[in-house]
């Protein structure tokens, strides 16, 4: 079996499976799904092998992580960023939460992705949405959507006014979101939305 700490690379100079499902494991906080290690050239029989070596542990049925990966405060964000293979994005109140805007303590994690797949955990709250390059930024291993675009979200999601009040407050106070990055966030949203913005903008002072 191979070894993660051997050169990883055989006679032809090419990294081999496990090195390379490894070197994408890493931009993951260590996860990785069933199908990207079969589709690095590992043989799903080959699992148990290398969980019972100790290499890799099951953290769902389709997802396992790198045993030698540090645990941190956003496994959970991580975890499940990974389970939809780089498709899913932080959004809404776990956003805020991430961007420290608000006191909401959501009850679920929510995550933004277009896979249609049938939620794998009932602490996941999807919407099904696309978002631009712009709309999202990097939180280590995993994206978030922007404080910009995440207090626009919770405008048009419905919380109320004093609520959203303080979380566009608190993203102008730390520097997280100015004027105009919302301004512009809030361009192609409904009216009512964007009144909502502006109103908490006001409030902020």
């Amino acid at each position: 079996m191979t070894s993660w700490t051997g050169s990883g690379y055989g006679a032809s100079g090419r990294a081999d499976a496990d090195e390379a499902l490894r070197r994408l494991a890493l931009t993951q906080a260590g996860f990785f799904t069933a199908r990207q290690a079969i589709g690095h050239g590992i043989d799903a029989d080959a699992f148990v092998t290398r969980i019972d070596a100790g290499l890799w542990m099951r953290v769902e049925n389709e997802l396992f992580r790198l045993a030698e990966s540090p645990r941190t405060k956003f496994d959970e964000f991580a975890q499940w960023c990974a389970w939809y293979e780089g498709a899913a994005v932080v959004s809404h109140q776990s956003a805020a939460e991430l961007h420290a805007m608000g006191h909401l303590q959501p009850r679920f994690l929510h995550l933004s992705t277009l896979d249609q797949r049938t939620v794998p955990s009932n602490r996941l709250a999807l919407h099904h949405r696309a978002l631009t390059n712009e709309d999202c930024e990097m939180v280590g291993c995993f994206r978030v959507t922007t404080p910009a675009r995440t207090a626009v979200d919770l405008a048009a999601g419905g919380v109320s006014q004093e609520v959203l009040d303080e979380l566009v407050g608190d993203a102008i106070a730390i520097g997280r979101a100015n004027t105009d990055q919302l301004h512009a966030a809030v361009a192609n949203q409904p009216a009512a939305v964007a009144d909502r913005i502006e109103l908490a903008l006001l409030a902020a002072g």
